[in-house]
């Protein structure tokens, strides 16, 4: 029973924890970028332009995580509900018979 709701409560909250994680992910990325960037223009001799280089490939990487995760949210939900009517759809017949 309670390995049941477990499972339950993942498959159900996995997608609510994978789109909180967004704003974290994006700012993590943008970060990662602009000090990575900062520190690789500082070795080549502009650590200005390699900053700004940085920020950009963060904030594209951050924007395409972002997008996954809203995607695998959406396939996510798209299942459930396919799921459910399929379920209801046995249901109903079940009680005609």
């Amino acid at each position: 029973m309670f390995k049941h709701r477990l499972n339950q409560f993942k498959n159900e909250n996995v997608g609510m924890f994978d789109l909180a994680s967004i704003g974290i992910t994006l700012a993590l990325a943008i970060c990662i970028g602009y000090f990575g960037g900062k520190w690789l223009g500082g070795k080549l001799g502009n650590a200005a332009i390699g900053s700004l280089i940085g920020f950009g490939m963060g904030v594209v990487a951050g924007f395409m995580e972002m997008f996954r995760s809203v995607a695998r949210w959406n396939r996510r939900l798209e299942g459930m509900e396919k799921q459910r009517s399929t379920d209801s759809h046995q249901a109903q017949n079940t009680d005609k018979e």
